[in-house]
């Protein structure tokens, strides 16, 4: 029998209009996979059965969660805005028992700036019979539904630290992801059964106006891929990567998910579409791909967000 996978994601602001109703769409195609959305954000979208909205406000969220956190651990939990959630990710399981009892598996994903394509062509039976854990980033990792293992989020952390020590700290530790004192670090550290899935994942660089990728290697160490002219196609719930390596020669592969990290992506077409291309320029409608359109709607050139990002990030170096 197929393992049965939800998928949990809070987003508190404004969904993106331009974009927002084609990852339901997305989402749609993946009728035996389960979204939950929790939001403040009333706008009329159309949801596919497949996804749950809770209507929930910033701070009755944020209580919720802190009053049980003060039930498990007697701590004042400090959550002062939605970008704190990247350290409660890992608890979801354990925070909300009552809406993943029916599952399998359970997870966190981004909502606001991705599109799915076939997951479960990634998320095979096999894998979910051998592995308590599928990947390791904060926009889509997965956790085997159990008692125990929802709860490995509080084991000793690196050089002696502990969940409760991040809970009560203002920082963001990223402890959705990998890096010292992360709930991945606590699966390598215990040898828990985990797979890392790169090839599922097209996470796009946001210091760049092309379509480059970021990557991690075998340790963990991120880097980005080489240039290349790269668009995405989105046709009734295949998610194709197409780029030319040459002049004259264009390759595809198919992936699950494509990540547009800190990146508004405008749109000029009808969101209720089913098929459309995804490029640096935003989403446009469908069309058959050659050279001419990659080479016309993948260029490489100077992106001002590059530099203010890399200037927000010096500005909270120095704050530090």
């Amino acid at each position: 029998m197929m393992k049965k996978i939800v998928l949990i994601a809070p987003f508190f602001g404004k969904l993106p209009k331009e974009s927002f109703q084609l990852t339901l769409n997305s989402c749609k195609f993946n009728e035996t996979i389960d979204w939950i959305i929790f939001t403040d954000d009333e706008t009329k979208y159309d949801y596919p059965k497949n996804v749950k909205v809770v209507y929930q406000t910033w701070p009755g969220f944020a209580k919720l969660i802190k009053f049980s956190l003060n039930k498990k651990f007697h701590i004042e939990a400090i959550l002062k805005d939605p970008y704190k959630l990247n350290d409660y990710k890992p608890l979801y399981g354990d925070l909300f028992p009552e809406y993943i009892r029916d599952y399998d598996f359970w997870g966190y994903t981004d909502i606001s700036d991705v599109i799915y394509g076939n997951l479960r062509k990634f998320l095979v039976e096999k894998d979910l019979a051998q592995f308590e854990k599928i990947n390791f980033l904060g926009h889509f990792t997965l956790f085997k539904n159990d008692r125990e293992l929802n709860q490995r989020y509080s084991l000793p952390l690196d050089e002696g630290g502990s969940i409760t020590e991040i809970l009560k700290s203002t920082d963001n530790y990223a402890f959705d992801e990998f890096r010292k004192g992360s709930i991945h670090k606590i699966y390598i550290d215990n040898g828990f059964p985990f797979k890392r899935l790169d090839e599922m994942v097209a996470d796009i660089s946001p210091l760049r106006f092309a379509f480059q990728l970021s990557k991690f290697d075998d340790n963990y160490n991120q880097y980005y891929e080489s240039f290349t002219k790269k668009i995405f196609s989105f046709k009734e719930g295949e998610l194709l990567e197409w780029q030319l390596l040459t002049n004259s020669n264009v390759t595809y592969k198919e992936v699950g998910y494509v990540h547009f990290q800190k990146r508004k992506l405008k749109s000029k077409i009808n969101l209720n579409q089913n098929s459309f291309l995804m490029t640096p320029y935003g989403f446009t409608d469908y069309q058959h791909i050659d050279v001419s359109v990659i080479k016309n709607n993948a260029p490489r050139k100077i992106y001002l967000p590059f530099f203010k990002l890399k200037w927000r990030a010096l500005l909270k170096k120095l704050k530090k």
